[in-house]
């Protein structure tokens, strides 16, 4: 199925996104990678394509919509279609809501959800041109389903992915173009370190390692398995990837408040 298709990820020298390229590039896809990490994406592209997989690498900032439209004429300049856009470039922000800054704000969300309006944005153009179908898949998490202590400014980023995710995949059916949103608990990747890194202002202690809300509760599982499950979810035409068992339990509950608070509307 993805023999000779083209898949554009985000974020893809490190963590899901680089276990995407390869689980994509075993099915015989062509790849572009993104990233702001430079070293990290010379590394990730030398290593696909030692084993024989076409690839490209762009470094990108996702905030920034030049950069992602650049990205998108460089990816037709190289191969001359888009197949498969994968918005997986993301970070992390853990804190009190009473101590969040607007850098806070700023950052996670330009990367968290800016990131995904301006990959929908360079590409989705190209899909809807090339009349050929298409899927598009966006990275949330589990935060983007359930509201987490100390993750206010996270989840917001990530609730709003989910709900863009929903709405577009309604609106792309009719063109053939799917949609498949990621909801991850933890997964093994660097992303605390990462953000850590990343943020321009400096504000947070570099020993201080944000954590994802999975870390909270529940298992810890491999990039690989994730991108596994995404694979299998864009073959299969799939809107949701979850990643760990434990999540029905909490979605559940969840479901059960909403049903609740219907309950109790008078007639």
């Amino acid at each position: 199925m993805f023999r000779e298709k083209v898949a554009v990820i985000t974020g893809g020298a490190s963590g899901i996104g680089l276990a995407l390229a390869r689980a994509f590039g075993r099915e015989g896809a062509s790849l572009v990678l993104a990233d702001l990490d430079e070293a990290a994406l010379r590394t990730a592209v030398a290593d696909l394509q030692a084993s024989g997989v076409p690839v490209l690498g762009v470094p990108v900032d996702v905030t920034d919509r030049a950069s992602v439209a650049s990205l998108a004429g460089q990816t037709l300049e190289r191969f001359g279609r888009v197949d498969i856009l994968c918005n997986n470039a993301g970070v992390a922000t853990f804190g009190p809501i009473a101590m969040a800054t607007a850098a806070d704000w700023e950052f996670t969300m330009g990367v968290n959800f800016w990131g995904v309006v301006h990959g929908v944005e360079a590409f989705l153009p190209i899909l809807l041109e090339q009349a050929s179908g298409g899927h598009i898949v966006n990275t949330a998490s589990m935060s983007g389903l359930i509201g987490m202590e100390n993750l206010a400014v996270y989840c917001a980023s990530k609730f709003a992915v989910v709900g863009l995710s929903e709405s577009i995949a309604r609106e792309l059916k009719p063109a053939g173009i799917g949609v498949t949103v990621v909801c991850p608990m933890v997964v093994d990747t660097r992303i605390n370190e990462n953000s850590v890194r990343m943020r321009p202002d400096a504000l947070r202690n570099p020993d201080e390692v944000v954590v994802d809300p999975g870390s909270l509760v529940g298992s810890v599982v491999g990039a690989d398995r994730v991108a596994e499950r995404i694979v299998s979810a864009v073959r299969n035409g799939d809107l949701y990837v979850l990643t760990h068992p434990e999540q029905r339990t909490i979605l559940e509950r969840r479901a059960a408040r909403l049903d609740d608070a219907a309950a109790r509307i008078e007639p």
